[in-house]
């Protein structure tokens, strides 16, 4: 029990070089993202249909359609159960620190349109690419694409949930969780928290 107590109360110093990363922030941007991702991939997922042999139609549109919702429906609570053993944001919040530092400074608007930028794109590659291989794999006719943007779709709205959950914390706690680093890309490592007036 003492030990844990020394881990809590234990402060993380902020370097001059390092940017604090509003937490609940972070987790609401990943979430739109990956929802604006699932959006995107139908998108891709008509132009592929369109520019093939059979070419579109509505039976497949209505296909892609009905598979998406059933996937997503089945995920959506599947993921909220899995994801909180371990890949939810908020799981992380007893592991920070309080922070300490000659200089705290919030990451500007141009370092998070940089880095959602960045991370918006990678995203998008990764989840193209496992569209693409699906539908190699399992070939046309929506089933694949359906489920890949069912998933995405899932994954997004249970994280967004998170982000909500979050600011309930620290609305809850009287704290202010950060990541603290130039771009972050450790947030479980170094996660900090400071103390709001409220």
């Amino acid at each position: 029990m003492a030990r844990k107590t020394r881990k809590t109360t234990t402060a993380i110093r902020i370097g001059a070089r390092d940017l604090l990363w509003d937490y609940a922030r972070l987790a609401r941007m990943y979430a739109i993202e990956i929802i604006a991702v699932a959006v995107a991939l139908v998108a891709v997922s008509i132009v592929l249909e369109a520019t093939s042999e059979d070419g579109w139609s509505w039976t497949w549109l209505g296909a892609l359609t009905a598979i998406t919702g059933i996937t997503g429906l089945v995920f959506f609570p599947l993921l909220r159960v899995w994801l909180r053993r371990g890949g939810l944001p908020s799981l992380r919040l007893p592991d920070a620190h309080p922070a300490e530092g000659v200089r705290m400074l919030a990451a500007a608007p141009s370092d998070w349109r940089r880095f959602t930028a960045l991370s918006g794109v990678l995203l998008f590659l990764a989840a193209g690419a496992t569209l693409l291989f699906l539908v190699a794999v399992l070939g046309r006719g929506g089933i694949a694409e359906g489920v890949v943007i069912g998933v995405m779709l899932a994954w997004g709205l249970v994280t967004l949930e998170d982000g909500r959950r979050i600011q309930h914390t620290q609305a809850d706690e009287r704290r202010a969780y950060w990541v603290a680093a130039r771009r972050p890309w450790g947030a479980g490592n170094r996660l900090v928290f400071t103390v709001t007036r409220g």
